[in-house]
């Protein structure tokens, strides 16, 4: 987020240059066109690169709540920690993020569904989370 924040302010500090060299540009003649559109493209290609990185950023974001509901974690939390942390947080939730289906604990205190892969109880016969039925393993 701060590297965002960064690009954000480097481009809103060149836009307001340039507005203001626009201005000054079409009250007085004394600075060329040439160096008018040099800062308005250079303003227009800055607010195209700030939205960039905010759509990249988006996008792994929801990529973080989708892999952590996949693995059984919280996805709105992750969600939080990474809009937060920035690459901090994406580094962390590589770090820290469990096998796909929950955490080992929970795998090895249960049987694991066939369908969804999370763990269930081992008298289930329908799987809480997907609605899969099965035969219980206990008869």
């Amino acid at each position: 987020m701060d590297q965002l924040r960064k690009i954000s302010l480097i481009g809103l500090t060149f836009l307001l240059l340039s507005i203001t060299i626009t201005g000054i540009a079409s009250g007085q003649n004394e600075i060329p066109d040439e160096v008018t559109w040099f800062f308005g493209l250079g303003a227009a290609v800055c607010a195209v690169v700030v939205i960039f990185w905010f759509v990249i950023w988006i996008l792994v974001a929801i990529w973080v709540y989708r892999d952590a509901e996949k693995r059984g974690s919280s996805g709105v939390l992750w969600l939080l920690i990474v809009i937060i942390l920035g690459i901090i947080g994406i580094i962390i939730w590589l770090v820290v993020r469990p096998p796909i289906g929950g955490h080992p604990k929970e795998q090895a205190s249960g049987r694991m569904c066939p369908n969804c892969g999370r763990p269930i109880p081992m008298d289930s016969r329908v799987c809480p989370y997907c609605g899969k039925q099965f035969e219980s393993f206990l008869k």
